[in-house]
């Protein structure tokens, strides 16, 4: 992302008219491969504001890319009187642009400014960072990637949160816009002799990710109802495109990774190695995505005694890590965020479900059978919480509640009221988000309308719920 080429050294430079003397201009130069690179970075967040209706502006993308050129500038020309293209700083703003995020943007708002002091802040972080630390001749650490997981960690999902690992259901858009990253990056790292460690960073990484998968680790995403799990778990994390822009234009930065063949090699293996135990032991979405960026921020950290390991015969080394990794993830990958299975309930029948608007988010991943399923469900666990009330059973409560409703209805037990004539007709479910949560899992909505006691009555519930479980967490 924040790439920056082998071709750093002087270009040709031309004089700037009417400028302070000696000052000149290095204009770009199209054999770059940091100008391939922005291509490719380019294309991708065109077809993400037209195709894949990403939750992102335009002036959002233009503060990354101009606070990072700004840095670059006044970083550079004081010392050396030369402007210079600021190709590896747009590089790092386009990177920081296409994966932050910031809560309420919405898709075609293009000239939103919504949250610029993130994306200033971050570029700017980022660009600077590679001047202030730095290890001999070149930055200790990629720019763009320590900057984001900084952010990410300062301020948390409900100011900034990466790009979703899932980018929507399956379509021609989509394939054209993983083809580009596909395509883009295989040609660049063939050319600058960088593609092997993109293979055995990806390699090992969905390796070890799918031991975990296969012992049932899982987590929760705000795309997803219920916990994702195995294939679409090992899919997800590994095959996601934001995965692809990593190892193709992050890991493969020339001027961070390990130098030698050998250091390179176990560079890559450490970064996936480290990636997927720290992947392994995470439970929601957002964790699982700084975790693996985290990575890399530990490995660059690393990099000096990973180039001593190298200068010297490291094959020992580089089949330790894999086998100890290995080892750590099957002790720790039975990390589930699953909800508790509900205990039988009541069936119910009702004759209309309807879907609000919040649906869109979940990109069709929940249909309206899905919806009913739910309803009835929702439905059949007040007919459930009405007779444990009468009976005084608080387990039975436990099973179909949770949170203050819980704490409610378990109060509530202890003098035993009379269960109630209820029936259900009609209900409406909507998504429901938590600014402060908002990479979490998506509550639901349920509004439900019937009789009480003959009476015509209807409820609002906050739902935790899959396709299959459903646990009542807050009356409205």
């Amino acid at each position: 992302m924040s790439t920056t080429s082998t071709l750093d050294a002087a270009h040709p430079s031309t004089s700037v008219a009417g400028k302070p003397r000696g000052l000149t201009f290095r204009p770009p130069q199209l054999r770059d491969p940091r100008l391939h690179v922005a291509a490719v970075l380019l294309t991708v967040q065109v077809l993400g504001q037209t195709v894949i209706d990403w939750d992102l502006s335009v002036a959002q993308i233009l503060v990354a890319l101009g606070s990072a050129a700004a840095v670059e500038l006044a970083m550079t020309v004081p010392g050396s009187g030369v402007v210079a293209w600021p190709a590896s700083a747009l590089l790092t703003g386009n990177g920081v642009a296409l994966i932050t995020r910031v809560p309420g943007t919405e898709h075609g708002d293009w000239l939103s400014t919504r949250g610029w002091y993130v994306f200033a802040a971050t570029a700017a972080l980022s660009v600077l960072s590679k001047y202030v630390i730095r290890v001999g001749n070149r930055p200790l650490f990629n720019p763009s990637n320590l900057g984001l997981v900084l952010t990410f960690l300062i301020l948390g999902s409900g100011i900034a949160d990466p790009q979703d690992l899932w980018w929507g259901q399956p379509s021609v858009g989509l394939t054209v816009t993983c083809a580009v990253i596909a395509v883009g990056g295989l040609v660049i790292t063939t050319r600058l002799g960088l593609l092997r460690i993109s293979l055995i960073f990806w390699s090992v990484f969905a390796s070890l990710t799918g031991i975990a998968a296969a012992l049932g680790h899982d987590i929760t995403a705000r795309w997803s109802l219920g916990p994702v799990s195995g294939w679409t778990y090992w899919s997800t994390v590994t095959l996601s495109p934001e995965v692809l822009i990593f190892l193709f234009f992050m890991i493969t930065d020339p001027r961070t990774v390990a130098r030698g063949r050998r250091g390179a090699e176990l560079y890559a293996i450490a970064v996936a190695t480290i990636g997927a135990l720290l992947v392994s032991m995470q439970t929601t979405e957002f964790a699982t995505k700084v975790a693996l960026l985290a990575a890399l921020v530990i490995v660059c950290g690393l990099r000096p005694a990973i180039e001593a390991c190298g200068d010297r015969p490291g094959r020992i080394a580089m089949v330790a890590l894999p086998v100890v990794s290995v080892t750590v993830v099957l002790l720790a990958a039975p990390r589930q965020a699953s909800l508790d299975p509900t205990a039988p309930l009541p069936a119910v029948e009702l004759a209309r479900v309807g879907l609000g608007d919040g649906f869109d988010s979940l990109g069709g991943s929940f249909t309206l059978a899905d919806a009913r399923r739910v309803a009835e469900r929702t439905a059949g666990a007040l007919l459930a919480v009405d007779r444990a009330l009468a009976q005084g059973d608080t387990a039975a409560l436990r099973r179909v509640t949770a949170g203050p409703y819980r704490e409610t209805v378990v109060r509530a037990a202890a003098s035993r009221p009379e269960a109630p004539v209820r029936t259900f007709d009609s209900a409406r479910l909507d998504v429901v988000r938590e600014r402060a949560e908002f990479q979490a899992q998506p509550r639901l909505l349920v509004h439900l309308t019937g009789t009480l006691d003959g009476r015509r009555w209807s409820g609002d519930y906050h739902v935790a719920a899959t396709t299959a479980d459903v646990h009542i967490e807050r009356e409205v």
